[in-house]
């Protein structure tokens, strides 16, 4: 069924935007999509853009695969398993509160049956913790790795952009000097 051109509504063309806050806007939603996992949708509506152009954004850029492949990262590994190992902490204190009251009511049952479940719980968060550990240890880098490393960036950094490199060696001399305190 043909629609009525009549019906339709004129929708009036947005000036184009310069090419800086073109990418300015480019880059908000990247870090809504990619980094804080927001939805396309409500990216759009944040920044007052169309659904489909930060569709058209997400494919060209591939975001899909960068946001999996940042939430599957080390770093975001490990925060969840901090998460898990709060979560269950919180709730062998619930339990650990629910076994006080078993034993106010004299419910030697349900006392079994809690503490048989913090018996599981703390198990549980001993293998979380014990598999952070490890991947901590696994994960690190040593200072020479990252002096190098830095080396590298800071290098074609001052081949592509001479100013910007300028601009930042308050920073690197900032950053080599945390790291040196970190890593030792």
């Amino acid at each position: 069924m043909k629609k009525n051109k009549s019906l339709r509504k004129k929708i009036e063309r947005k000036p184009k935007l310069p090419a800086e806050e073109y990418q300015k806007l480019k880059f908000s939603a990247y870090e809504y999509v990619v980094v804080q996992g927001k939805t396309q949708k409500s990216t759009a509506e944040l920044l007052g853009i169309t659904e489909q152009t930060v569709s058209d954004w997400a494919r060209e850029g591939a975001w899909k695969e960068l946001r999996q492949a940042r939430q599957q990262s080390t770093r975001t590994e490990a925060e969840n398993i901090r998460q898990i190992i709060r979560l269950n902490s919180e709730r062998r204190l619930e339990i650990e509160n629910e076994i006080s009251n078993a034993v106010k009511l004299s419910d030697k049952k349900l006392e079994a049956e809690l503490r048989s479940e913090a018996n599981r719980l703390s198990d549980n968060t001993a293998k979380w913790a014990k598999t952070l550990r490890e991947m901590e240890k696994n994960n690190k880098y040593s200072l020479g790795e990252l002096i190098n490393m830095m080396d590298d960036m800071f290098t074609d950094m001052r081949q592509h952009d001479p100013e910007l490199f300028e601009k930042t060696i308050n920073f690197q001399q900032y950053y080599i000097r945390k790291k040196t305190n970190e890593l030792g």
